[in-house]
């Protein structure tokens, strides 16, 4: 009932099953109404078998291949451009609901379908999928894992789609980066291991212990999490990249980050993202009543108060306390020998990205990760021919003049990339 109650469910949406076997796993299972789509009607609902443990979650066929990011250079007016420098494919060993559960999750939000109902997705056949993608691919670059929900939960020790994942994309020869709010199993290292290019990224939010757990309850406790970095990451010289994401301006304090940067930086992180909380307006009420439920109505006041600002449609904190933050958080970040970039960041006016303005690495999530193209064997090989600023801003960063140094003039309009496009032919100089 714990459950139930946390998730705002009844009981006689579910109906009890049984026990099945599933890689060596015994899985009790039941049967639940779950919409299909967030919000679902009753009578729109379908009923699912879902399997209790490691987390609740159903086995579904999906089709979910890999892609770029999902904005163009050039959108049209008042539609936010892209911001991200780094390209990268995108993947999805996991859907559904992200059991790390974080109260400020875009992904969780809601209250019926999968992941308003706590329930994750898995396609055991997604490994297969992607493997068989890439083997019709030209290029590509770094493999995200993952842009969506926690590559490294529980599930992992039944399905295990996010290592066999990384064994397809790096015998591929493509890099790779993994983003989580977990400890990385010991696995990861030895794929994180076969590519210069390949880096750790972990989403942490603020220096104050109490809050960090409060906010992401499922997540592994920070001092554990800057302990693997020294202890396990900076001994192998594995480049370690951090999301402050989101921040929750008046619930995190300025100096709560400032804080987070000084223990980064000594336990021997590179690199960190800066993204302030933004979430479509009809959903922010949602977010705000979890606030004033976790800290109290003064203290989620404030954060209320600061979180009033509507850019390109998404309501966000302020600009003008966005902007004091950053500055300070540049100067602190150049003090310690960090480097630092933003996370679709935009003007309030303008509707622009700041991404190049604060950006003091190569690319927004680091270093430059070149191109790589198959080469005669099949396996994909770097090609160090592109600007650090990658295909966003390579016109700029090439004078403008001519062919692009890759000599495609389609990667340089940097459009937001479908399965179909990594298909094509990339003759590079």
């Amino acid at each position: 009932m714990a459950y139930e109650k946390m998730l705002g469910m009844e009981s006689h949406n579910r109906e009890t099953g049984g026990t099945d076997t599933i890689n060596g796993c015994e899985l009790p299972y039941e049967y639940w109404d779950i919409g299909m789509v967030r919000n679902a009607k009753a009578e729109n609902r379908k009923r699912l078998k879902v399997y209790l443990k490691p987390t609740p979650h159903v086995i579904l066929d999906q089709n979910v291949p890999l892609r770029g990011w999902y904005k163009n250079k050039y959108e049209p007016p008042r539609v936010r451009p892209r911001p991200c420098f780094t390209e990268a494919l995108l993947t999805q060993p996991y859907g559904g609901s992200c059991p790390v559960r974080c109260h400020f999750c875009y992904i969780n939000n809601g209250i019926r379908g999968y992941r308003g109902q706590g329930v994750s997705t898995v396609d055991p056949n997604y490994p297969d999928k992607i493997k068989k993608q890439l083997s019709k691919m030209k290029f590509g670059w770094n493999a995200y894992i993952s842009s969506f929900t926690e590559p490294f939960q529980k599930l992992e020790s039944v399905y295990h789609n996010t290592e066999r994942v990384s064994e397809v994309i790096t015998n591929s020869g493509l890099p790779l980066f993994y983003l989580t709010r977990q400890i990385p199993p010991e696995w990861s290292l030895k794929y994180l291991l076969k590519s210069k290019y390949s880096y750790q990224q972990f989403s942490i939010i603020t220096s104050n212990r109490k809050d960090y757990q409060k906010l992401s309850p499922g997540a592994a406790k920070l001092d554990d999490i800057l302990a693997y970095i020294h202890d396990v990451l900076r001994p192998k010289e594995i480049y370690v990249s951090i999301q402050i994401n989101p921040i929750l301006a008046g619930i995190t304090s300025k100096n709560d980050i400032l804080q987070l940067l000084e223990e980064l930086s000594a336990a021997g992180a590179h690199h960190v993202i800066f993204k302030f909380v933004e979430i479509v307006s009809p959903s922010a009420q949602p977010l705000l009543d979890k606030m004033v439920r976790l800290f109290g109505p003064e203290r989620a006041g404030k954060f209320i108060r600061n979180f009033s600002e509507v850019t390109g449609g998404l309501r966000t904190i302020k600009q003008d306390i966005r902007v004091e933050w950053l500055n300070t958080f540049k100067e602190k970040t150049q003090e310690l020998g960090l480097t630092m970039a933003l996370c679709y960041e935009y003007d309030h006016k303008t509707n622009k990205s700041r991404g190049r303005e604060y950006c003091t690495a190569d690319q927004c999530h680091g270093f430059s990760i070149p191109i790589h193209v198959r080469n005669s064997k099949g396996i994909f090989e770097p090609r160090e021919v592109c600007p650090p600023s990658g295909c966003l801003y390579c016109a700029e960063a090439t004078s403008g003049a001519g062919k692009p140094p890759c000599g495609s003039s389609f990667l340089q309009r940097a459009t937001a990339l479908k399965p179909a496009d990594y298909n094509k032919e990339i003759n590079l100089p």
